[in-house]
């Protein structure tokens, strides 16, 4: 399979040249992150070196996914390729792709790929592929739309947007609503965002949909308050407890399940079967038989999110493990790197040293240094600090640093080392929350003299 090339081109916005490693084929039988990346808009995704300028790059594309079976091609017409030449590229892709598959496997479908006018009517094939029809699509992009209108909208025409189009404004339609928001105060764009806060607290409270997520919301809050009330060590039996005297509220069980996921274990559904083998009627029975069906269902959907984000991570692996150019590729997945992926990342590279694969662990150190290159680079100052005094090879380099160092120190430092100091402890890091707490009391001490 062809892998990404460099290509030279010229940025949309300054005009200024620069590298970029372009992709043509993607394959979500070989690189599970493909279509991922093709959803989400990170497909020949580049930032201009020299201007910041962000965005998609326009070059042919070949999808391929051998579970569905599906192929689909897409060669921008703003190209302007002739036809013959259209034709030879398309068959160069497929070829590839047939290529890359094993002997004995399905290449039918790959000689008739559909094809796509433009890159999100590849995504709606892809979508399609899935079973999201293009009903559903045409009404998510209606809500889309109005979001969009409405943050523009003045008052009395806003009033008219909401009035004329009352079939889109459900439960889905609140949750794109509050994205939308934060979307726009995140990007600084606080009157957006404002307006958009403002139409959603309208709707919550003149729409069936409104009424509903209010009472979710509640219920929601509720058991956040019951559970806390506990306190931190909150017995299994005292939890249990809670789960029976919500069992006839759906938000408030999922809650409790997702807040206490540890504790919804054996134990827990051995407690709950014995009190419905000691339930005096059969209406408390049936009761309790349906909290323990839905928790088993919850139980088994948190397992399966649990393995998927594994599986997520160790894609995003093996993705970067194939990348020509990683430090692009970290780049270009950061929303992808997170605990977990670092997790298994550790683990693999600590399995290839244990096995003597020299090329492997020099590849896996590679990306870790990338990655926690960018992470020290993004992070604030404070944390900065906290990660270099952990880095030195002593207590006494990382005292010493400190001292050096002391102009740094802030009550904002103070805070963060104290919360870290917590966290070590919590999750049994004795050693390093001794050492980071040594720190704490030293930079404390400093920042009084």
């Amino acid at each position: 399979m062809a892998k990404p090339m460099p290509t030279t081109i010229s940025c949309p916005a300054c005009r200024q040249q620069f590298n970029a490693f372009l992709e043509r084929i993607l394959d979500a039988g070989r690189d599970p992150t493909a279509k991922e990346r093709l959803l989400s808009g990170r497909v020949n995704l580049i930032t201009c070196p020299h201007c910041g300028y962000q965005g998609v790059i326009a070059t042919p594309l070949f999808y391929h996914d051998p579970s569905k079976p599906l192929a689909i091609v897409y060669v921008p017409m703003e190209l302007g390729l002739p036809q013959a030449e259209r034709e030879k590229l398309i068959g160069d892709m497929t070829n590839a792709v047939m290529r890359s598959l094993p002997e004995d496997a399905s290449k039918g479908y790959l000689l008739q790929p559909k094809s796509a006018l433009t890159l999100q009517g590849m995504v709606e094939l892809v979508l399609e592929a899935d079973g999201i029809t293009q009903e559903v699509l045409q009404a998510q992009r209606r809500k889309v739309d109005l979001i969009d209108q409405l943050a523009q909208a003045g008052e009395k025409e806003r009033a008219q947007l909401l009035a004329e189009n009352q079939d889109l404004l459900d439960m889905d339609f609140l949750d794109l609503l509050t994205i939308a928001a934060q979307s726009a105060s995140q990007s600084g764009d606080s009157r957006t965002a404002l307006r958009l806060l403002n139409v959603r607290s309208h709707l919550m409270e003149t729409t069936e949909a409104g009424q509903q997520r209010k009472a979710q919301e509640a219920a929601a809050a509720e058991a956040i308050q019951e559970l806390r009330a506990l306190g931190e060590n909150v017995s299994r039996e005292a939890f249990v407890d809670l789960l029976v005297r919500a069992s006839d509220n759906p938000t408030k069980i999922n809650t409790l399940a997702t807040l206490a996921r540890p504790l919804l274990d054996y134990s827990t559904f051995q407690m709950i079967t014995e009190r419905i083998e000691q339930a005096q009627t059969s209406e408390e029975k049936q009761q309790l038989i349906s909290l323990r069906e839905r928790l088993l269902e919850l139980a088994a959907e948190f397992e399966r999110q649990s393995r998927a984000l594994i599986q997520r991570a160790t894609d995003t692996l093996r993705m970067l493990l194939q990348a020509s150019d990683i430090q692009g590729a970290i780049r270009a997945n950061i929303d992808r790197i997170d605990e977990l992926f670092l997790q298994v990342l550790q683990a693999n590279l600590e399995e290839a040293r244990r096995v003597g694969n020299v090329e492997a662990s020099s590849r896996l150190r590679q990306i870790r240094d990338e990655v926690m290159n960018l992470i020290q680079s993004a992070a604030p100052p404070e944390v900065r600090l906290v990660n270099d005094l952990l880095s030195a090879g002593s207590e006494a380099e990382s005292l010493k640093m400190l001292q050096e160092r002391r102009s740094e120190i802030t009550p904002q430092l103070l805070e963060i080392m104290g919360d870290l100091v917590e966290q070590l402890y919590r999750t049994k890091n004795d050693e390093m929350a001794k050492r980071l707490e040594t720190l704490k009391n030293k930079a404390s001490a400093l920042a009084q003299s």
